[in-house]
């Protein structure tokens, strides 16, 4: 169906009423509740019945493949229960026509093409072998070998309380948002600009706007991941904080148009805040760095809140589009001449 044919289809439907609104939301909703249902018990029978290492023996050479639990919930976690989670509260907030889902499937614009784009290929692991190459190996360092040479060299082994694990989720919860917010401002620095300049390069703010990452960012990987597993993070816990950044990711580049309220200022950022975080204007100083907005109020980067009008993107001209070579190119190039004392464009 085109994008003329959805709009004429639309245009020509009678008016529909508020009661049938609260219906089609209620299904929806159901039809989510269902839906995750489904995929969690087929989840949580895949974390029994498959072992954490799968070895298949061929020709003689056995090919071994680790933390496959991880990647199911990075992956089939990610494409099949979160991210129908977000488009289906979006959709059940905002509405059909305004919905991120209609854009993508009947309304694609260049801006929207990329984050599908992107998307795909961080789930394809595209992105994840140029990024190993983009950054000359280091996103292969562990978190993990450096707490064992801390504790084999110097004996220091940091040990976290012990708590019920829904309050341990909570408690690495504010310190994972706590390092994401040094990286956040880190990454507005001019010289790493840049790479995190491609995320704000969205011109329409999506769902899948969220996943707009350049494959060489990697000031999460010594500023979130190294401290996080230095710290003693049980693996049980961060595997919820991830499930819950990844989800509030999603939600916080959505088209609801609401602050959250006091939740909104103090607990986990809206998509207004955020929207206010990656506005065009760069006349006032950014803000909005946390996904937690304690840490904005605390260290002086809380700016207040906008609404979906507001306009998103950089001054730097994107070609947009399915082919994100050339923009991703040209970023990496630009990190690189930072580096070399050439101060690139904002």
């Amino acid at each position: 169906m085109t994008q003329s044919s959805v709009v004429g289809y639309e245009a020509g439907r009678p008016a529909v009423g508020p009661g049938r609104r609260a219906l089609d939301r209620v299904a929806i909703v159901l039809g989510l509740a269902a839906w995750l249902a489904l995929i969690g018990t087929a989840g949580w029978a895949a974390l029994k019945l498959v072992p954490d290492q799968l070895s298949l023996t061929l020709a003689g050479k056995t090919l071994t493949v680790h933390n496959v639990h991880d990647r199911v919930v990075s992956n089939a976690l990610l494409l099949f229960m979160l991210l129908p989670l977000a488009f289906g509260i979006e959709t059940a907030t905002v509405g059909w026509r305004k919905s991120s889902l209609r854009a993508v499937l009947f309304d694609r614009t260049a801006s929207i093409k990329t984050d599908l784009v992107v998307l795909l290929a961080g789930q394809a692991h595209v992105l994840d072998l140029v990024g190993k190459v983009l950054v000359l190996g280091a996103s292969m360092i562990s978190g993990l070998w450096v707490r064992n040479w801390l504790t084999a060299t110097f004996g220091v082994t940091i040990t976290p309380p012990a708590m019920p694990l829904p309050l341990a989720v909570v408690f690495w919860f504010f310190v994972y948002t706590f390092f994401d917010y040094w990286t956040h401002r880190i990454d507005h620095m001019r010289l790493f600009w840049p790479l995190h300049r491609y995320h704000h390069s969205a011109e329409d703010f999506s769902v899948l706007t969220s996943a707009r990452q350049h494959p060489a960012a990697f000031t999460p990987i010594f500023i979130i991941n190294l401290p996080m597993a230095v710290l003693g993070a049980s693996p049980e816990a961060m595997i919820f904080v991830n499930v819950i950044t990844i989800g509030l990711g999603f939600l916080i580049h959505s088209r609801i148009d609401s602050n959250w309220g006091w939740i909104g200022r103090w607990i986990v950022q809206s998509p207004n805040h955020h929207r206010l975080h990656h506005k065009l204007d760069m006349s006032k100083p950014t803000g909005h760095f946390a996904m937690a907005p304690i840490w904005d109020h605390l260290f002086g980067t809380w700016y207040g809140e906008a609404d979906q009008s507001l306009a998103i993107g950089v001054s730097r001209p994107y070609r947009h589009g399915f082919n994100v070579i050339p923009d991703m190119a040209r970023d990496y190039a630009d990190l690189w001449l930072g580096f070399l004392g050439r101060r690139p464009e904002l």
